[in-house]
């Protein structure tokens, strides 16, 4: 083999070296506007409506470690009088603006290469009003390309009120709206995209 052909592989044999290293390193942050979280509310026993949360804030550490914020404020329910009512009553924002969903990724998950998926079952924690509980998330998790993950809900998240200090709240919704009944178990879903941080 000539020197140069030689030179010439070693190049890319060091670049290869450089941007695996550098990728398994990496840290990633949620986009906004391509990421979804959505929950379903029942009243009346059998009417259900979909609502959803317009910001969201998280990051990813290529030791796994993960963290999510939903802006209670934004959450959109297609109403606004809704929407202040739950900001206001249900979710008191004043005095706790956001939920936080934390975990700890297999480190497996911050190594895949482009187009490698996989499907996991993550023990996280989710704090709202300065409730904090264990949850079990369902998660399929693709990279799509070099520096973006995709993080999908293989099921629903059922979350009850009653566990994080929301009951009362349902109560005054229920009772304001002259409703028979508002289901305490709301199921949550998302669709989360993570990029690399340059």
């Amino acid at each position: 083999m000539n020197i140069t052909k030689r030179t010439g592989l070693l190049k890319i044999a060091v670049i290869s070296s450089f941007l695996f290293c550098a990728s398994a390193s990496a840290d990633w942050r949620l986009l906004n506007d391509s990421s979804h979280l959505n929950f379903v509310s029942t009243k009346n026993v059998n009417v259900s409506e979909i609502h959803h949360f317009s910001q969201l804030d998280g990051s990813l550490s290529s030791k796994g470690d993960l963290s999510v914020d939903i802006d209670l404020s934004s959450v959109q329910t297609g109403i606004d009088i809704r929407n202040t009512r739950m900001r206001e009553k249900l979710f008191m924002v004043d005095n706790f603006p956001k939920a936080t969903l934390t975990a700890t990724l297999p480190e497996e998950i911050t190594q895949f290469t482009p187009g490698q998926s996989g499907t996991f079952v993550i023990p996280s924690k989710l704090t709202i009003m300065g409730q904090q509980n264990d949850v079990q998330v369902e998660v399929q998790i693709t990279k799509t390309d070099h520096n973006r993950f995709v993080a999908t809900s293989a099921k629903p998240i059922l979350i009850n009120a009653g566990d994080y200090g929301l009951q009362s709240g349902i109560d005054w919704l229920q009772n304001v709206a002259k409703l028979s009944s508002i289901s305490p178990t709301v199921p949550v879903t998302f669709n989360l995209t993570f990029i690399e941080l340059m």
